[in-house]
């Protein structure tokens, strides 16, 4: 459930939602998202704030609109396992599992190297 008041932004908790779906495969890589309207429904939310989640997703490198198709969840690669002092760069959002389990997603660009 999204509220204004709890963890931040409805926007940002939006976008965290369907961040959440696509990386647990209930967005699937290359599907298409649902529609503004249908996440305005589902939610509850006023379009503009679904377009701020939507905002969101697209800058990390998640999601691309098609003009006149839609928009789509990026096809996401592989899963790559880094090593002590590997480096990379990402050309779309990247998704780091940490040993601890927790997850964080960084947008395209992003330079990780991994420490000793």
């Amino acid at each position: 459930m999204i509220t204004p008041s709890r963890e931040g932004a409805a926007y940002m908790q939006l976008a965290a939602v369907l961040r959440d779906r696509i990386r647990n495969g209930t967005l699937p890589s290359g599907g298409r998202m649902p529609s503004e309207k249908d996440l305005h429904d589902e939610f509850g939310l006023a379009r503009e704030t679904v377009r701020r989640a939507l905002a969101v997703l697209r800058q990390e490198g998640l999601i691309e609109v098609r003009q006149g198709h839609g928009t789509y969840v990026v096809d996401t690669p592989p899963e790559v396992k880094l090593h002590r002092g590997d480096s990379v760069t990402s050309s779309t959002a990247l998704t780091v599992t940490r040993a601890s389990g927790d997850s964080e997603t960084f947008p395209a660009g992003t330079n990780l190297t991994v420490a000793d």
